[in-house]
């Protein structure tokens, strides 16, 4: 599947476009026919939206700062601010560096006549397609304010999710770090030191004290060769990234709670989408770009395919592989058969949601022990091999 940028213009004349990811422009035009009217131009999307030239898109804010700017356009507009003035305030305000420049860059566009969709379309690194959308379908519906602050509450949950995943690794990935310090701190200075007390004393050293000691002068004596190839070795890591990302993620235990997580991103984008009054297969494609896997957007795409070819919402998602969760697809199934869809979704969106939380917890809880454990055993192993020599001498004294 590729990702295509699309042009059209409905039977009262109104110019529209938008992006889709599909198999061919065959099934764009398909779609866009369907669901807008008639095509004036269709082409493939090499760089998609966000890429990382930021002189061609503009600023990159993330989704704290969304929240903020969508929550304080919306609380404006609520009292009564013109939508020009709003932007003008924020542009002045002290919201950090990058919040009043994308509202600057907003202002300026609506002087050009533009709205604050076609607006913000220009600012891709700042403003997912997802959220221009729905900016446009708020501004048709004359529900803008309404919209917004939606807007901040999806992305301010998605802000406190990844707050969350953040903060129970702090404490393993410092339980790790002092494991390696203990490590190194043992080669670098007990070590030797050690080494030249039982030297001192006469005391014949152990084989392992005798191979650990050589290592240590042989990684000293070769320590500019080894430099250049951890150089080498680590940029090789990093073109792999991707693929290195993809096997981490497949670790047992791990691959869950990724899929989890996406699955949580990905319903609650639809389900918002869907909120905001778009038709259920372009919710689906300007949904599919929360997903970062691309397994799970082809998973996604299949569900989109399914949807366009006539199926059931529940029996599409029956294509879509694991990118639903049993849960979800009850709720699929329900909001299809009662007609409400967007809150059922919401309401699997949170459910799996805790459900991922609760995983990590219990991830976190087993963990923790586990590595104290390995420290615990790498001080063990340290205090083993440092007074072994004085265990042999005491073994080999005759007794009185």
């Amino acid at each position: 599947m590729r990702q295509y940028r699309w042009r059209a213009r409905s039977s009262d004349g109104k110019e529209c476009s938008g992006e889709i990811l599909a198999d061919s422009e065959q099934e764009v035009a398909r779609f866009v026919c369907a669901h807008y009217g008639c095509v004036t131009g269709i082409e493939k999307a090499d760089r998609p939206f966000g890429v990382r030239w930021s002189f061609l898109h503009g600023k990159t804010i993330h989704n704290k700062e969304r929240a903020t700017f969508f929550r304080q356009l919306a609380t404006l507009l609520e009292a009564g601010i013109s939508l020009a003035e709003a932007l003008d305030m924020m542009s002045s305000s002290g919201m950090g560096v990058s919040l009043p420049t994308v509202s600057r860059q907003l202002s300026d566009g609506l002087r050009q006549g533009l709205s604050l969709s076609a607006a913000m379309r220009k600012q891709a690194r700042a403003f997912p397609p997802s959220a221009v959308a729905m900016v446009e379908a708020g501004e048709q519906g004359g529900n803008l304010d309404t919209v917004l602050k939606s807007l901040s509450v999806y992305y301010e949950r998605q802000e406190k999710l990844v707050k969350f995943v953040r903060s129970v690794s702090i404490y393993p990935t410092f339980l790790l770090v002092v494991a390696l310090g203990t490590t190194v701190f043992f080669s670098l200075e007990l070590l030797p030191m050690f080494a030249d007390l039982y030297a001192s004393l006469g005391v014949q050293e152990t084989q392992l004290l005798r191979t650990l000691l050589f290592l240590k002068r042989w990684i000293a004596a070769h320590l500019p060769a080894l430099v250049g190839v951890g150089i080498v070795f680590g940029r090789v890591l990093y073109q792999q990234r991707v693929r290195l990302r993809s096997w981490f993620w497949k670790i047992p235990g791990l691959r869950g709670l990724r899929q989890a997580y996406l699955e949580v991103r990905f319903v609650k984008m639809l389900a918002l989408l869907l909120h905001s009054g778009i038709s259920l297969p372009e919710a689906i494609h300007l949904a599919v770009r929360t997903l970062a896997d691309g397994p799970s957007r082809l998973r996604a795409g299949r569900f989109a395919q399914g949807i366009l070819h006539g199926l059931g919402i529940a029996a599409a998602a029956g294509q879509a592989g694991d990118l639903f969760s049993q849960t979800t697809r009850e709720f699929l199934r329900i909001g299809e058969n009662s007609g409400n869809l967007a809150p059922m979704l919401a309401e699997a969106a949170r459910i799996r949601e805790q459900e991922l939380t609760n995983r990590i917890r219990e991830l976190k809880t087993i963990a923790e022990p586990l590595l104290i454990l390995g420290i615990a055993a790498v001080i063990f192993a340290a205090i083993a091999v440092m007074f072994s020599p004085l265990f042999s001498l005491m073994t080999q004294m005759p007794a009185y």
